[in-house]
């Protein structure tokens, strides 16, 4: 029984897969992540070769109503892309939402392409002005593996729920 509570204890000491933060604005809602978990080794290793990688960010919007089943609002998806120039070693970024280029660079080293790829850009997304309570759903995903070469498995992070506020 102790070490099942000191188990728990660790696990909510841990730092979360994803950390979501929103801040809300006129008609806006500005959505900010940062990845807390360790990327897969083949990722790493496929960026440290020069293979472009991606994370995708999943932004899904609902209305939360208690009598009937949650309406989507709005779904998108932010694509967080870094690859190695084999001649130069320099990391070029990009950060598109819903493939509309939000930012891109450049960085020098491994370590500053995954810190830029795991926390990327804040994400705009539109609002209603008025509107009921509203949830936000976001996740991270890393890669896509195959089992018997057809189906799909996807690693990533879980979804993270957070409460929309109200706009001020």
């Amino acid at each position: 029984m102790v070490l099942a509570a000191l188990a728990l204890a660790a696990a909510a000491a841990v730092a979360p897969d994803l950390e979501v933060a929103v801040q809300p604005s006129t008609g806006r809602l500005s959505v900010q992540m940062a990845v807390g978990r360790e990327l897969p080794d083949e990722w790493t290793q496929a960026l440290a070769a020069g293979a472009p990688v991606s994370i995708t960010y999943r932004l899904r919007l609902y209305r939360n109503r208690r009598l009937f089943w949650d309406l989507r609002l709005a779904s998108h998806e932010l694509v967080v892309k870094a690859q190695r120039d084999p001649l130069t070693g320099v990391f070029s970024l990009v950060s598109e939402m819903n493939r509309e280029i939000l930012a891109s660079g450049e960085a020098d080293s491994l370590e500053e392409a995954i810190f830029w790829v795991t926390h990327p850009p804040s994400a705009e997304l539109a609002l209603p002005i008025r509107h009921e309570p509203l949830w936000l759903f976001v996740r991270a995903e890393f890669l896509t593996r195959y089992k018997l070469l057809v189906i799909p498995s996807t690693e990533g992070t879980s979804w993270v729920q957070k409460a929309v506020p109200e706009s001020p």
